[in-house]
């Protein structure tokens, strides 16, 4: 039985070859996932907000988030400090800032949910994700 392997990105830069390591960190924009961004968005609508999108400023994916706060929206019950779930979690109201909501963030770390469709701005902090596939083929830049 012959097995094939194929390289992708991850395996590439788990193998750490100096002979390959620039070509992956050049793929995967190294140094935009490394840097923190922080992004006010204002003027929205809607529960759901894809961060990638025109409209709300083609940002990179999110990796992992340091801090989310809505700051307006249509009533108070939505402004306040918001913890993040996975896609498959339950959305919560901070109620005013008395408690601390809850946004889902969808797996392909794009899509912010949450538990009102009445927020019309917010920031976020966040470490952005690689700019490619991880387990996408290897090839040389």
């Amino acid at each position: 039985m012959t097995t094939t392997f194929k390289e992708t990105l991850k395996s590439a830069l788990d193998e750490a070859s100096l002979g390959k390591i620039a070509d992956v960190l050049a793929q995967m924009d190294l140094g935009t996932m490394l840097t923190p961004k922080k992004v006010t968005l204002t003027g929205l609508t809607g529960a759901t907000h894809d961060i990638t999108d025109a409209a709300h400023g083609r940002n990179p994916a999110i990796l992992a988030v340091v801090a989310l706060r809505v700051t307006a929206a249509t009533t108070g019950t939505a402004v306040g400090s918001y913890g993040i779930t996975d896609a498959a979690g339950t959305v919560v109201s901070p109620a005013t800032s008395a408690a601390m909501g809850i946004a889902k963030l969808s797996d392909d770390g794009k899509t912010l949910t949450f538990a009102t469709a009445d927020v019309t701005a917010f920031v976020i902090e966040y470490i952005p994700r690689p700019a490619v596939d991880m387990n996408g083929a290897f090839t040389r830049a």
